[in-house]
């Protein structure tokens, strides 16, 4: 996905976004499954793969704490999760399939409660919670365009569907970008966690919307 500006809400979104910092951390959940709380997520439990990424990491910076890689990871995914909220909500209002309605409760659900976890993490560590606040290296760059988010307020119907399930892949792909870059160069265990959970969370959930789309 190209690097883009950072997105301008239009602002009939605004308090939406506005209102996307919502607290607690329910648990995702797949088609058909009711949502449970997760309010004490557990290391116990790594993804796969996540022990080939440890053999190549770095080990002399486990005992360091938080490095640059677990900073730019919370903060770059602010506001790509609160984005991600904002485009939720709005499918939830106008896409005409149930399955894409119940698709964007999930996210909005897991997303939401989310971003309170890695703003509190970056407080944790005393670091600023400003979104891109980090080296700028990944700012900005895998979120939504104005033009994207205003072609989604302006759709309705199928078409909407459509819109939304290919801009959201896309979305998708760029959270787990910059969860893998976290999961390569990142020393702390609770940022490692959540990269892990956000992989394999969004990955499915790709993989879902394509199978909607009939991909």
């Amino acid at each position: 996905m190209p690097h883009r500006s950072r997105l301008a809400v239009p602002s009939a979104l605004v308090p939406v976004l506005a209102l996307a910092l919502g607290c607690g951390a329910p648990g995702e959940t797949t088609p058909g499954e009711s949502a449970s709380p997760d309010t004490t997520a557990s290391a116990s439990s790594p993804s796969a793969g996540a022990g080939d990424r440890d053999s190549t990491r770095d080990r002399s910076a486990d005992s360091a704490g938080h490095n640059r890689a677990d900073i730019d990871f919370a903060r770059d995914l602010t506001p790509h999760h609160e984005q991600a909220v904002v485009a939720a909500e709005l499918a939830q209002e106008r896409a005409s399939d149930p399955e894409v309605q119940d698709l964007a409760r999930r996210i909005a659900a897991a997303q939401e409660p989310e971003t309170n976890q890695l703003q509190a993490m970056l407080r944790m560590w005393g670091e600023d919670v400003t979104p891109g606040g980090g080296s700028g290296e990944h700012e900005h760059s895998h979120l939504m365009t104005e033009e994207t988010f205003q072609q989604l307020h302006d759709t309705t119907g199928t078409e909407f569907d459509t819109l939304w399930l290919r801009t959201m892949i896309e979305h998708h792909r760029g959270a787990v970008e910059i969860a893998e870059a976290q999961l390569d160069d990142g020393s702390d265990t609770l940022a490692t966690m959540y990269a892990e959970k956000i992989v394999d969370r969004q990955t499915r959930q790709i993989t879902e919307m394509r199978e909607l789309l009939g991909e």
